[in-house]
C-alpha cells in the first residue's frame, strides 16, 4: 500500500468514527479528531508526488468536508456537521468508483 492510500484510509476511518459517535462524544474529542484529519491531509499535500497520486482528490475532498464539519461543530450545529461528513464520504466514494 502506498503512503497516500494509507493516508486516505486513515482519514476516511476517522470520518466514519465521527459519523458514528457525533452524538455520544464530547465536543473537544470531535474537534480533536477533525483537527487530526486536517493535519494528516496537510501532511499528505506536502509530499512530492501528491498531485500524481490517484488518492489526491479523495484526500482533498475529505479534508474539505472535515474543515466544513469543524465549522459546524464550533457553531454547535451537530446535524449539519454529520451531514457534511456524510457528504464528504459519499463524494470520496463516488470518486473511487
Amino acid at each position: 500500500m502506498g503512503t497516500y492510500q494509507l493516508c486516505f484510509l486513515k482519514i476516511r476511518s476517522e470520518m466514519i468514527f465521527l459519523l458514528q459517535n457525533a452524538e455520544t462524544k464530547e465536543r473537544k474529542v470531535l474537534a480533536r479528531v477533525l483537527t487530526g484529519i486536517l493535519s494528516t491531509a496537510n501532511e499528505a499535500k506536502q509530499g512530492q508526488n501528491f498531485a500524481q497520486s490517484p488518492y489526491h482528490i479523495r484526500i482533498v475532498t475529505i479534508a474539505a468536508g472535515a474543515a466544513t464539519a469543524l465549522t459546524h461543530l464550533e457553531q454547535g450545529r451537530y446535524s449539519e456537521m454529520q451531514s457534511e461528513i456524510m457528504s464528504a464520504l459519499y463524494a470520496a466514494a463516488k470518486l473511487t468508483s
